[in-house]
């Protein structure tokens, strides 16, 4: 297969070296279309020929053997691709838009809007009425890895959500044969609607109190705000590493109703600080440290999750907090090119300089509230150079073609203890169509620190320290 992409390959690029030579004695117009013409089926090939030399087992295998196994330091680390990766299950869907993934992450900062509203009136509503939806992993903008789960192991391809704090999976039949079959676990059990779990289980998702009372089954529901459902029952089994260390009495979320998104993935694990979390299951059942760190990839590379301890070398931390089962640390100040923007408070507190930034690997662009926002647009375009910026498009510039320097401003941002996040033309800028650079941030109400800001860096969020460790390196 490789092989006969390569030969295509190569005959391609002797075509077009041949037939570009001969159109240099035509008109501009002919050239221009015969470049067209020509470069189209050379890009295909050249993708084909990238996702042909994948070996998709391989990516999953390469790291000590295991998807899922112990390090040397006793963590127990994910492998983690981007859903863009070819072997992701998304990989070879159309890339989201700009505007589609800007609108994702407003719907993920409504949700979290949603949470932190019920949880300040807690006290003023029923405890079986209280319910704080979980939000999707970002399906068009989020990291995918493998799990093993039953007896005798299956794995299961899943998005990993910094921000839910309950794990589910398909458990269903279909023609792919990747989706969790409980029959055919022999250490699966239903959990019943007097379990201890089955509380917590209500209290993460969108319709809390559900129960079969006559078969005694506890069941949850969530509606996701890309209109993904997930519902079913509650269920627990063994979550097997891959060095043969296995997780009993897992709980997690058995589907057979989704909609949306969630058809070319098995589920969703969330990292979230509730008591159900992928994170707080394996570190209660394994006595590691409460914490995990990551490695982001960019779509064609490989990274890492891991829950446990980590490496501190070459870290900066700042205080992390947690509101029920979100994180969140306090953003000081944004900077560009050294010269700082007046932070826009809360509601509460239209003015501060020290404002509350939820962390969310999900949201595929940060948010930041309107007026912020628009601050930093401004001070963007009053520094970049060789773009133009697009009436139509707020927040984009074009390439202005009479110039032929570029410059992009060097945007910071600063949290409490010094610490800072340089943010690349890679982390600021989304390339769009037609050579147009849009922010990759999104104005709303809140902020939210998303995932396109903390792509190809190791940081890590120490739940039991209550701090989070950025790279001086960045």
């Amino acid at each position: 297969m490789v092989h006969d992409v390569e030969d295509d390959f190569s005959k391609s690029l002797f075509y077009i070296s041949t037939h570009l030579v001969v159109s240099c004695t035509s008109s501009e117009t002919q050239v221009e279309e015969s470049m067209r013409l020509l470069v189209i089926p050379l890009v295909t090939l050249l993708f084909t020929l990238i996702e042909a030399s994948v070996d998709c087992s391989g990516v999953w295998e390469d790291e000590s053997k295991n998807q899922l196994g112990n390090t040397n330091g006793g963590a127990f680390r994910l492998r983690l691709l981007h859903h863009r990766h070819p072997c992701s299950p998304d990989g070879h869907q159309t890339e989201a838009s700009f505007s589609w993934l800007r609108s994702m992450s407003l719907e993920r900062e409504r949700q979290l809007a949603t949470r932190l509203f019920y949880r300040r009136h807690r006290r003023h509503v029923p405890p079986t009425n209280i319910s704080a939806p979980v939000i999707s992993a970002g399906a068009f903008y989020g990291f995918v890895a493998q799990v093993g789960l039953g007896t005798p192991p299956t794995r299961q391809t899943v998005l990993v959500d910094t921000a839910a704090s309950f794990s589910w999976v398909q458990c269903f039949n279909d023609d792919d044969g990747q989706r969790f079959d409980p029959g055919a676990s022999t250490t699966y059990r239903k959990l019943p609607c007097t379990s201890p779990s089955c509380l917590p289980v209500t209290g993460n998702t969108s319709s809390p109190g559900l129960c079969a009372v006559q078969e005694n089954r506890c069941l949850y529901y969530i509606n996701y705000p890309d209109w993904s459902v997930s519902a079913w029952r509650v269920g627990t089994d063994t979550l097997t590493f891959g060095d043969g260390e296995a997780i009993p009495g897992f709980v997690f979320g058995c589907s057979n109703n989704y909609m949306g998104v969630f058809g070319r993935y098995a589920g969703t694990f969330g990292f979230g600080n509730g008591n159900l979390s992928f994170l707080s299951q394996v570190q209660g059942r394994t006595g590691q440290y409460r914490a995990f760190s990551y490695y982001l990839p960019f779509p064609t590379s490989v990274a890492y999750i891991q829950v446990g301890a980590y490496d501190e070398g070459g870290l900066e931390f700042t205080p992390m907090y947690t509101r029920g089962s979100d994180y969140y640390i306090a953003l000081t100040g944004i900077t560009v090119d050294g010269c700082s923007l007046e932070l826009t408070g809360s509601w509460a507190s239209p003015r501060a300089s020290v404002v509350s930034c939820y962390l969310d690997l999900g949201t595929g662009f940060s948010v930041l509230p309107s007026q912020v926002y628009e601050k930093l647009y401004e001070a963007v375009d009053e520094r970049i150079k060789g773009y133009d910026r697009v009436r139509s498009w707020p927040g984009c510039f074009e390439p202005a073609y009479l110039s032929t320097e570029r410059v992009i401003p060097a945007v910071q941002l600063h949290f409490s203890n010094g610490v800072r996040l340089p943010l690349d033309e890679q982390k600021l800028l989304f390339k769009a169509h037609d050579g147009m650079l849009c922010l990759g941030f999104a104005p709303g109400e809140y902020y939210l620190l998303g995932a396109m800001q903390m792509q190809m860096m190791y940081a890590a969020q120490d739940v039991e320290k209550s701090r989070m460790g950025f790279s001086s390196s960045n």
